[in-house]
């Protein structure tokens, strides 16, 4: 429809798929962006912020000569998973929907390879994604600052993802990179910023203000509190909020939705979910909260809390308040949703400090001992040793060493300092010391 109208490119369309349809804020920063505006989009985790600069983005290099290798737009990221990932999803676009795209992407991170640094100088990509630091070494270092000096002219769109993350001293150094950087430009370059969490105090009217300052700040040109676009929301579920005492046993008596196991039937078990009155319950205990006649998210809610709410103003047993939640939020999770349906409007996460280890047993992942206490045995009787994690796919590893003794080699848990027996490593006289290296 938008490329129908002459909104944006056909080629736009074709990229990013014509058969998807844009959220309001998504629509709201398109218009923004063609206006010429700088903005700050400030919506929820998964709400599709990515969209809202690089639609415009890749419109604007479509309407002007995109056979020209310039770098029209450069992106910020404040860490290279975001990066990877931003990259493949362009390129997803690519191979399913435009092969041929004239449009060009790289990433310029500190995990380049030499050679694609110069090939990316040799050949400037339109879309350039990067973070706070290389964008620095791009701006100082004499290899990379050809590649500013000689195409950056024509840079149209500067973005900075994350608007959060740039606070205190770090800010302020961010900040001194895209004021020179802006001026490389020749002045027409349009500021774009994203975030989930910029301000949260105050009402609508006076949260958007704050943000539109902090990131005039940031940007060092002015954004007005009118492009501040932040997001609406509705409900998913149909069923009403049980309102009373009575309505919510009533809801917590009924039988919780099945559970799909059948993960090949697309929209399986969604209705039985959306429409249970738990449901409905647990949407609003978790995920939405009506202010100033607008919903809006819902500060984030432990389960433990949400139970024990469930327990106060059903009067029912714990145990079964506990059970029969537990049983909404499983049974929306095996939900297999169509493209355009959702299950809940919130995402349910689990934090582990990166303070202390995971300590486990030497067993089957089924039956293995898990503790975060760092004690040296589980039980009295089996040996703890501490896991590591991979950070590309999560895989656990056990960090041991293989020692030598009278009584045969032995794996020893590979800590700084790990309390021993001295009869278990000879030698020892109740610590032994293990350097980690790498």
């Amino acid at each position: 429809q938008l490329a129908s109208s002459g909104t944006i490119r056909s080629e736009t369309a074709r990229f990013f798929g014509e058969d998807i349809e844009l959220y309001r804020h998504q629509a709201e920063a398109l218009t923004a962006a063609q206006r010429g505006d700088n903005y700050v989009v400030s919506t929820g985790t998964g709400s599709g912020k990515s969209l809202t600069y690089l639609i415009p983005i890749y419109d604007a290099i479509m309407r002007d000569h995109p056979e020209r290798h310039t770098v029209r737009a450069i992106i910020v990221y404040p860490m290279n998973a975001l990066i990877n990932s931003q990259l493949e999803a362009l390129k997803a676009y690519r191979e399913r929907n435009f092969p041929d795209s004239p449009v060009t992407f790289e990433q310029y991170t500190g995990q380049t390879r030499n050679e694609n640094r110069q090939s990316i100088i040799d050949n400037p990509p339109h879309i350039l994604l990067t973070n706070y630091v290389m964008l620095e070494y791009l701006l100082t270092r004499p290899f990379e600052r050809t590649l500013l000096r000689t195409t950056i002219r024509e840079l149209r769109h500067l973005v900075v993802d994350e608007l959060h993350f740039y606070r205190g001293r770090q800010g302020a150094d961010v900040a001194m990179l895209l004021r020179p950087l802006q001026g490389r430009g020749q002045g027409n370059v349009q500021v774009i910023g994203t975030s989930a969490t910029l301000a949260t105090d105050g009402t609508r009217a006076e949260r958007k203000e704050a943000i539109a300052q902090a990131s005039s700040k940031l940007f060092g040109v002015q954004v007005l509190a009118t492009n501040v676009i932040d997001e609406t929301l509705k409900k998913v579920t149909t069923a009403a909020v049980p309102a009373t005492r009575d309505e919510l046993r009533s809801a917590v008596g009924a039988d919780p939705p099945p559970i799909v196991s059948d993960d090949s039937v697309v929209g399986a078990g969604v209705d039985a979910v959306v429409s249970h009155p738990l449901a409905a319950w647990a949407e609003e205990t978790f995920g939405l909260v009506m202010v100033e006649d607008r919903l809006v998210r819902r500060d984030p809610e432990t389960f433990d809390a949400a139970v024990r709410k469930l327990t106060e103003e059903s009067g029912l047993d714990e145990a079964l308040c506990l059970e029969r939640l537990r049983a909404v939020l499983d049974a929306g999770n095996a939900a297999r949703p169509t493209r355009d349906q959702r299950v809940f409007p919130f995402r349910l996460h689990q934090f582990l400090s990166s303070g202390s280890s995971v300590y486990a047993t030497l067993e089957a992942p089924d039956t293995r001992e898990l503790t975060m206490e760092g004690q040296y045995k589980a039980d009295g009787e089996r040996l703890l040793f501490p896991l590591a994690f991979c950070r590309e796919c999560g895989q656990d590893y056990y960090l041991v060493s293989l020692l030598e003794s009278e009584n045969g080699d032995k794996l020893v848990p590979r800590s700084a300092l790990v309390e021993a027996p001295d009869e278990d490593i000879p030698g020892t006289s109740g610590f032994f010391v293990i350097d980690d290296g790498l």
